[in-house]
């Protein structure tokens, strides 16, 4: 379903940009059932019978013309499961952010059709600040060809060495997608060097959970979809008193005598042996 071999100078690379780009990852067989799943799914058609932890558009509910996203759809459908939580990205994710494992935090299908509307810049590890520790590693998994065009994702070289900044703005279609960014650079007097992910179908991009990366508006008559895996290290603990952002909706999985994240929540996927 999915191959990769982490070596050395991917890591090289991947330390030095804060990001991994590449154009072949997910076999080309299946992109066209993942592709499938994603209408029923924002419709509310769960294979599983278990509605995902955030459901943020609905048909015939919402705009047309903005981006469409689940958060752990890997609850709702086995297939998005066998992809998101698949062993190669825990150990692609390991390897690039030198844990000795990762876990599956969260997953996101989205889904922006064309005329979608822009994204906000931020950094992923700045909504898990319920998590010790506070880091995160990304891989986005493109289902459609991607590039600058089609609204793809736009990562800022280097950004992951800036620092870490609570979230600020609009995420959803924000008037200036990249006003975030440009106030956090200004500040700390950092020029803005953008790269934008441009692969085919089945390509990938991997990101630190501290890279500011955002999207634009897609201008073709393309969809753009792309399933998602945030992974957190395999020994990662639940904060024990921060509730605020995500933490509302994650924190209901804490045990009450534990920090544990549960792997009937939070899969493993690989892990050092």
């Amino acid at each position: 379903m999915i191959s990769l071999k982490i070596n050395k100078q991917l890591i090289d690379n991947f330390s030095h940009d804060g990001f991994l780009i590449l154009e072949n990852f997910i076999f080309a067989k299946y992109l066209e059932k993942i592709r499938n799943r994603f209408e029923p799914l924002f419709k509310g058609k769960f294979e599983t019978g278990i509605e995902p932890d955030e459901w943020n558009w609905k048909f015939g509910k919402d705009p047309k013309d903005v981006t469409r996203q689940i958060c752990n759809a890997w609850k709702s459908d086995r297939l998005v499961f066998e992809i998101v939580s698949n062993k190669i990205i825990g150990e692609c994710c390991s390897k690039l952010m030198n844990w000795k494992g990762a876990k599956l935090i969260q997953d996101n299908l989205l889904w922006k059709p064309p005329g979608g509307k822009s994204l906000g810049f931020h950094q992923d590890a700045a909504y898990d600040d319920w998590i010790i520790p506070q880091t995160m590693a990304t891989c986005w998994m493109p289902l459609d060809d991607v590039s600058k065009n089609t609204g793809t994702l736009e990562y800022v070289r280097g950004s992951h060495k800036w620092g870490l900044q609570p979230p600020k703005g609009k995420f959803h279609s924000p008037d200036d997608y990249k006003k975030e960014l440009k106030n956090f650079a200004k500040k700390i007097n950092k020029k803005i060097e953008i790269v934008y992910v441009e692969v085919p179908a089945g390509g990938v991009a991997f990101h630190h959970g501290r890279t500011w990366h955002g999207s634009g508006i897609n201008e073709t008559l393309s969809h753009r979809r792309a399933i998602v895996s945030h992974c957190v290290p395999h020994d990662a603990k639940f904060h024990p008193t921060n509730i605020g952002g995500t933490a509302k909706i994650y924190k209901k999985y804490k045990k009450n005598d534990s920090n544990e994240l549960d792997e009937k929540y939070f899969p493993l996927l690989w892990k050092e042996s």
